[in-house]
């Protein structure tokens, strides 16, 4: 796939099927920091997990000898193969909850699809694939020799030879895909080395055999186009797209192979680095040594010997020199860009693996180990593409100009990152930050077509109780947050989300009574709101009663994005998506609003507080309010 999933290969075979569980630790992959798990092997071939800082560590496997290993998408298993009378099988291990091994059978080449659903991997040519815990799920006979998967799952793209002997070391091969959900199988063009696919998962990219240039090849329409009059040698270097899929990076050999080319796949604009420090001892590049990290903000490249590590800022380009000199070679890149895995191989010892922070200014060391990747993150094509679809109802007339009313998310997220999640996939999650909310996707392998599968956070919640949700029944207790819950962040006299904390059981409002109740700061309740708006829907639920002004705004009909175009529809499809249940009761409160006071009801619900200003313009009356900018204030400090 993409060189953020490092593999590393010895193609043999033999035919096995059994399942292994092994002893499990006392402690977990799950309490690991995000960022910090990797998967390694020792020289006597065993396969390993444990953090990068060399304090907790897990056998995956006994009694084989592992050739290789690659993760899956969702960081959550990780395929390997192993020899077996000179043969080789391919395996299927897990670690949460506890170590679980399978042996799926001959083969090589093990490729996940981005999202970890599926399995594949090549046994004599035919394709076998498998779900995500092994089960079959199809095998076709295309005489396959490399694999790659659209980032949707839909198709895998494989490569086999064309029939016509090639001895060179970058053979002509033909290049074609199998449509999972019909079986059907198609030849797309003649290629040579390494492919991929676009983020928008139809267009297969490669370097066409015929002018050694970059082509594109549409599977819907079935035709081809080139893309780029460069010369990018895949045999040789890097050929990948970024995490959002929407750029491919590849090195133009024409000029010596020293120039990264970064091709926007939506216009075909092309931006070159020129004459940058990439280079190894061998006719091909390692993939560690042009890496991207999952935003696309930056590209790590090595050269050796010595070994120096650059990252390049890919807006900017600005060139920053991480390790200027070093005698080793680079094996991986942490998916925050903050630690560099290097082989040492000292003469007359067991080779082993030097972790280098460059935040900390500190190494670490894997004894005996020979191979090392870090645990992918969780931010993939997959998540991002359904963050921006999730958005992209609500949000996107609003960004456009289709409709005049305020945001249900905001205008961009301005914090993506893992957050540790032990019920998540490979124990973290992918989250992103925008003003009004949290998306979290925790099953990248789950069914995309759910309206569940992005949720968003229940932050008000842990806002108000302190309680920081860290797995589906594990929490750390803060303090609550002492942010004010509407109006400016100086403002010294309204309630904030402690003040709401004495105020979750009170009793619910009797459905039509007028809602006159103000909240102070100290969490006083006086009977001499302003009024006018009263109690509308109960939820048994939660056992409280939802204000008049926002149950109409949860029914409320508008303009949303359905994908091609901008149609009437429910803003809020479910009710409670965005919002969750109600939390608390509808209660009035002076507030410091652009540095005025205003009378404001505020109502808190599991993940959004609503609140009614009633002399703002029609569209803006009620609002969410800025939940995302205040959970992330209190949880990380800014």
């Amino acid at each position: 796939m993409s060189a953020r999933r490092q593999s590393w290969w010895i193609p043999l075979f033999v035919l096995a099927l059994t399942l292994t569980s092994l002893p499990a630790s006392t402690a977990s992959a799950a309490t690991v920091e995000p960022g910090r798990l990797l998967a390694y092997i020792d020289r006597d071939r065993t396969l390993w997990i444990g953090d990068d800082q060399g304090n907790w560590r897990q056998q995956l496997t006994n009694g084989v000898a592992v050739t290789g290993a690659v993760w899956s998408g969702d960081g959550d298993r990780l395929a390997y193969t192993f020899l077996r009378d000179g043969r080789s099988v391919v395996g299927l291990a897990r670690f949460l909850p506890e170590p679980v091994t399978r042996e799926l059978g001959p083969g090589i080449h093990p490729a996940w699809s981005w999202d970890g659903r599926w399995l594949a991997y090549v046994n004599e040519g035919t394709v076998q694939v498998v779900n995500r815990d092994g089960e079959p799920a199809g095998q076709y006979q295309v005489g396959a020799t490399s694999l790659v998967w659209s980032p949707d799952g839909r198709y895998l793209g494989f490569t086999r030879p064309t029939g016509v002997p090639d001895y060179t070391d970058c053979p002509v091969l033909e290049l074609g895909w199998v449509d999972l959900a019909s079986g059907q199988t198609r030849i797309a063009a003649r290629s040579f080395g390494a492919f991929t696919w676009a983020g928008d998962s139809l267009r297969l990219l490669y370097a066409s055999a015929a002018d050694a240039t970059v082509w594109s090849y549409n599977v819907q329409s079935g035709t081809a186009r080139r893309i780029a009059n460069r010369f990018p040698n895949p045999c040789s270097g890097p050929f990948q797209i970024t995490p959002d899929g929407q750029r491919l990076l590849f090195l133009d050999f024409r000029n010596g192979g020293d120039d990264l080319v970064v091709l926007d796949l939506n216009n075909l604009q092309e931006r070159v680095f020129a004459d940058l420090p990439i280079g190894y001892p061998s006719k091909a590049l390692p993939e560690s040594y042009v890496w991207v990290d999952p935003l696309g903000r930056f590209a790590y490249v090595a050269r050796s010997y010595p070994t120096m590590v650059t990252r390049l800022d890919l807006s900017s380009g600005e060139r920053t020199v991480l390790v200027p000199d070093d005698y080793r070679m680079l094996l991986a890149v942490s998916p925050d860009g903050s630690r560099l895995a290097f082989l040492d191989t000292p003469h007359g010892k067991p080779p082993e693996v030097i972790v280098r922070d460059l935040r900390a200014g500190q190494t670490g060391s894997l004894q005996r180990a020979g191979w090392a990747a870090w645990q992918p993150s969780a931010i993939s094509p997959v998540v991002m593409r359904s963050w921006r679809a999730v958005w992209d109802r609500e949000d996107r007339p609003v960004a456009a100009g289709a409709v005049a009313r305020t945001w249900i998310w905001g205008p961009e997220p301005f914090l993506t990152l893992e957050e540790r999640y032990a019920d998540a996939a490979g124990g973290r999650r992918a989250v992103q930050y925008w003003d009004k909310s949290r998306m979290e996707v925790n099953q990248p392998s789950g069914d995309r077509s759910s309206r569940w599968f992005v949720t968003n956070g229940l932050l008000v919640r842990e806002l108000i109780t302190g309680q920081l949700q860290v797995g589906d029944s594990q929490f750390v207790d803060h303090e609550p947050a002492n942010i004010p819950v509407a109006g400016d962040l100086d403002d010294r006299t309204g309630p904030t989300y402690a003040t709401l904390r004495s105020l979750l059981a009170a009793p619910a409002a009797q459905v039509g009574r007028e809602i006159r109740a103000r909240v102070h700061r100290d969490g006083t309740i006086v009977e001499d709101g302003p009024g006018g708006v009263f109690a509308a829907y109960y939820v048994p639920e939660t056992n409280h009663t939802i204000a008049d002004v926002f149950w109409q705004y949860l029914q409320e009909e508008s303009i949303v994005w359905d994908g091609a175009d901008f149609v009437p529809g429910r803003l809020f499809e479910p009710t409670f998506f965005a919002t969750g249940f109600p939390i608390t009761e509808a209660y009035w409160a002076r507030v410091k609003v652009g540095g005025q006071e205003k009378d404001v009801l505020i109502q808190c619900f599991e993940r959004r507080c609503l609140t009614y200003t009633p002399d703002n313009p029609q569209g803006w009356k009620v609002e969410m309010g800025n939940v995302g900018r205040h959970y992330v204030l209190w949880r990380y400090g800014g």
